[in-house]
């Protein structure tokens, strides 16, 4: 029997290190937004042999390190549920985007996983438990609803909040921008003076969660002070989305895709086309659907 899986992605509108840790690990805060489109799709077929086969349309993450793999791993060591499984992956939501791809794929598989095992299925702390050691946004795809998020990434407050009123493009340059370089070169311009959080260490109930629920919504990404810098090309793509009169445009994650929102599908699809004939992907999503864009 074989099992087709879509595995979404999400977008940060807001996001902002506000603070470090003694240990290292940084605090956050950000409102992520769930959204159909670019979605991985992962496919699932029972064999006959023991374990896990793994396949992918990109072959550098058919590896024991993919983090399905490590899915598959942790929750046949927590419940003894270990299905014979071919699992292809067919990659479609861009690495080192900010989109949350990896995470997205491994909640799926989780999930999935837990439907099938019976019994020995996990209940939701415990599978949510189980998500967190893989990544701290996989809890988040668990659940697939909009979360204000605070410390390390771990602590979800659902939000109820609805971008439908606006189509919503996903812009995906062909720029991989690597997550640990970009904390890594906050933490140097932090320490030189050079950024600084909104806002002191004050995770909870955060005063700047209310400006996200504005019409339209102030969008703020703590990161593109930090990766513009780098990636000027990033800079540029954001002002042409601005230039065909988005209500709102960020960064998401780290980078380097942007969403962007607007009110007007005639501009929607005037700037998508601008950015796909610049060679950038671009995905629209509307009332949580996806969007169909012109060629």
């Amino acid at each position: 029997m074989t099992w087709k899986l879509c595995a979404g992605c999400k977008v940060n509108l807001y996001l902002d290190i506000v603070g470090v840790r003694e240990d290292g690990y940084h605090e956050i805060e950000s409102l992520f937004y769930p959204l159909p489109a670019p979605c991985d799709i992962l496919t699932v077929e029972e064999i006959q042999e023991e374990g896990l086969r793994l396949t992918s349309s990109s072959a550098a993450l058919a590896t024991p390190e993919n983090i399905l793999a490590k899915a598959y791993g942790r929750f046949a060591g927590v419940t003894g549920f270990s299905p014979g499984l071919a699992l292809h992956l067919h990659k479609n939501i861009p690495m080192g985007a900010g989109l949350g791809g990896g995470s997205s794929d491994a909640a799926a598989f989780l999930a999935w996983l837990n439907s099938r095992a019976g019994e020995r299925a996990l209940g939701e702390a415990d599978l949510a438990g189980l998500a967190l050691s893989l990544g701290a946004d996989v809890p988040f795809f668990l659940k697939n609803q909009p979360a204000w998020v605070t410390g390390i990434g771990e602590k979800l407050e659902p939000v109820p909040f609805d971008l439908g009123d606006y189509i919503v493009l996903v812009v995906c340059p062909a720029v991989h921008v690597n997550t640990g370089w970009a904390y890594r070169r906050w933490d140097e311009l932090f320490a030189r003076g050079r950024v600084r959080p909104r806002k002191e260490l004050t995770p909870e109930n955060s005063p700047i969660m209310s400006l996200c629920f504005t019409k339209p919504p102030k969008l703020w990404n703590g990161f593109e002070e930090v990766v513009f810098q780098e990636f000027p090309i990033l800079y540029g793509i954001k002002k042409q989305i601005l230039e065909h009169s988005a209500d709102a445009c960020v960064m998401s994650g780290s980078g380097s895709s942007f969403v962007a929102l607007f009110s007007s599908s005639v501009y929607a699809m005037d700037c998508a086309r601008e950015m796909r004939s610049l060679g950038h992907a671009c995905h629209g999503i509307k009332s949580g659907k996806p969007w169909y864009l012109e060629s």
